[in-house]
């Protein structure tokens, strides 16, 4: 069973490194803001509540 993560707050620092991460895969997919960059920001947050901070991790996860 998955752990509950979405009673993590994300503090503002926490949704700078998000947006910039979001912004760099966006540029790299060549994305404008849509149900894919929706999800891939939906699964960049997930990823971000499981633990997982390095922006490059959390790029290269969504990207797959």
């Amino acid at each position: 069973m998955k752990p509950d993560t979405t009673d993590i707050i994300l503090e503002p620092r926490d949704l700078d490194v998000l947006q910039a991460c979001f912004d760099a895969v966006r540029r790299e997919r060549g994305l404008i803001k849509d149900d894919v960059a929706a999800t891939i920001a939906a699964q960049m947050i997930e990823l971000y509540q499981t633990g997982i901070r390095d922006p490059r991790e959390l790029s290269q996860r969504v990207m797959l």
